[in-house]
């Protein structure tokens, strides 16, 4: 408590976005110096406070520090195909691409101020990073997406993906058991999203030339790459493991650090990134913590130290919420 009196910044409690001038927020423009990557986190996703937190932070560093990407631990596709849809209204961005638990009063002012942005000559671009499906109206649109850009190659096959990608959709949404439905029909799902990635790869330059300055092509590679991750983290979710770095969570988060080295080296190389995530997932050093784990944030750290900064916030008194909205202290 000592220390942190003497070493602190005070930042005001805003309840209105109307008119902020973000005064108290000035101090980072010196800790935050020559980063390109901001990694926001919090203790947990049902806190209020932490929102409404985030989204005056995401607006300071959108329009006084150049950050202009805001990537969510959410669906890669999904949050990419929201960003591309500029006739969505602000609930249905938001709704189409981020978890359920995000879907609040709070963050909404975050969609709408995206939307605000997307006419002017600065945009702030929503993506995603989870190799997890984060909504099924998001996703409801890949296998569309998938098609279309097979369709550029093989017309032929179009159709057949578009059938296997939403069967392993409805079989995920009506199954009630995640981790059951990808170990009964592991096999033939690795076997389809493993060719579909392959496809892609092979195909690169003709794809390229087919979708000229579209990233079409490398979300849909590495779209079909994530679900290959989604069914490694679902499988191993049903059986016992020694190695913390191959149990569900470690695959998920190994997979969250590759999407996001994506999107900073590869989808926006340059760009200045915010990352929205948990606590845990952007924390440097999990591994030394009492859940073992390794994290996405020590390969993020790995690869991107010294540009790297990470802003976890933490809890003191009050009331949160569960992930499936139970309130508790």
């Amino acid at each position: 408590l000592t220390w942190a009196r003497a070493n602190h910044y005070p930042v005001a409690a805003v309840q209105s976005f109307e008119g902020d001038t973000f005064d108290d927020l000035q101090f980072f423009k010196t800790v935050l110096k020559d980063r390109r990557i901001v990694q926001l986190g919090e203790s947990g996703h049902g806190v209020a406070e932490f929102n409404h937190a985030k989204v005056r932070l995401i607006k300071f560093l959108h329009q006084q520090m150049g950050f202009d990407v805001i990537a969510f631990e959410s669906g890669l596709y999904e949050c990419y195909n929201a960003n591309q849809t500029p006739s969505l209204s602000a609930v249905t961005m938001m709704r189409n691409c981020i978890f359920g638990v995000w879907h609040t009063n709070e963050v909404l002012p975050l969609f709408e101020y995206i939307k605000s942005t997307q006419s002017t000559s600065r945009p702030l671009t929503l993506a995603g990073f989870d190799t997890q499906i984060s909504t099924r109206s998001g996703v409801a649109f890949r296998p569309m997406f998938f098609a279309e850009v097979v369709r550029a190659i093989d017309p032929g096959r179009a159709t057949q993906v578009a059938a296997r990608d939403e069967e392993f959709i409805n079989g995920i949404y009506s199954s009630g058991a995640f981790g059951a439905y990808a170990v009964a029909n592991e096999a033939r799902h690795t076997e389809f999203y493993g060719g579909l990635e392959l496809f892609f790869q092979e195909h690169r330059e003709m794809l390229a030339q087919a979708f000229p300055g579209s990233d079409f092509p490398r979300i849909a590679e590495r779209a079909a790459w994530s679900m290959l991750r989604f069914l490694e983290q679902l499988r191993a979710g049903t059986r016992p493991v020694t190695d913390p770095a191959e149990s569900g969570g470690g695959i998920r988060d190994f997979g969250m650090a590759n999407n996001l080295s994506f999107l900073a080296n590869d989808l926006y190389p340059g760009r200045k990134i915010m990352t929205w995530a948990h606590n845990f997932h952007i924390r440097h050093d999990n591994a030394a913590t009492t859940s073992v784990q390794p994290t996405m944030g020590q390969w993020v750290r790995e690869r991107f130290r010294n540009e790297l900064y990470t802003i976890g916030l933490y809890m003191d008194r009050g009331t949160g919420a569960q992930n499936n909205r139970t309130v508790y202290p």
